[in-house]
């Protein structure tokens, strides 16, 4: 029987952990085998927890599908060594393991359609003077994400009308969200709309939002925080096509 398990990064604010089981609940019935979720961290089931949940349920197949923006070390090797131990603990189960979403263009659109939702315009010929992203990915030592990152910096700065894009991180890496912040303010933004590039809510958002609020007071930039990602229909789309690809894929060696 074939099972999918959905991997969240799990957050300690239940809000985020509950907005990633609403979003994938939305794609459930797309599929009839057996579906089920864990986290990586923070919060249960676990992703050995979710992998019992399935054997259980009688599976011997598992696809297991990192709900997850961009590839980084959890994507690289934490989903991997839990996977490794699962086939330890269950010899005969045959597992897949499928992609983040990546720099893709759905995605993309969603960051615009928050840049748009807070009052930033497409690029058409002009550009508004003064006027800056500044981008906030999660954060990783892995290399990859935050390449990931500046290459989406670069792809919103083609398609919207600010004069300038930077970059900043909330953990593991620099430049941080304060060095960020401040680097927009050294280069004379007047306004600077910062895009959360993450997928849900929890404790990196209310920090964010924290730091912007204890910045303001010490600055005459005006800083417009836009929403994260969330579950948008755009995002749907990627989900369900990352889930059929794995699906295909072929089994995990051991």
């Amino acid at each position: 029987m074939q099972a999918i398990l959905y991997v969240g990064h799990g957050s300690r604010v239940q809000a985020g952990n509950e907005q990633f089981q609403t979003f994938i609940n939305r794609l459930k019935p797309v599929f009839e085998a057996f579906q089920t979720h864990a986290f990586i961290e923070l919060t249960a089931p676990t992703i050995q927890e979710g992998i019992d949940r399935c054997v259980q349920a009688g599976a011997t197949k598992i696809a297991v599908v990192p709900v997850l923006l961009l590839t980084a070390f959890h994507a690289n090797k934490d989903i991997p060594n839990e996977l490794k131990e699962a086939q330890k603990r269950y010899p005969s189960l045959q597992l897949t393991y499928g992609r983040p979403f990546g720099i893709h263009d759905d995605v993309i659109q969603v960051a615009i359609d928050r840049l748009k939702a807070a009052g930033l315009q497409e690029w058409d010929h002009d550009r508004e003077e003064g006027t800056t992203i500044l981008l906030i990915g999660r954060g990783s030592s892995d290399g990859n994400q935050p390449s990931d990152v500046a290459k989406i910096g670069r792809l919103l700065y083609e398609r919207m009308a600010c004069d300038n894009v930077e970059i900043a991180f909330l953990a593991a890496t620099t430049p941080t969200v304060e060095q960020g912040l401040k680097k927009c303010e050294r280069l004379g933004a007047k306004k600077v709309y910062v895009l959360p590039y993450l997928l849900f809510t929890g404790v990196l958002m209310n920090e964010l939002s924290q730091s912007i609020q204890e910045r303001e007071k010490d600055t005459e930039t005006n800083y417009i925080l836009c929403d994260f990602l969330g579950f948008d229909f755009g995002l749907e789309a990627v989900l369900e096509a990352r889930v059929k690809e794995t699906l295909t894929m072929d089994v995990m060696k051991r």
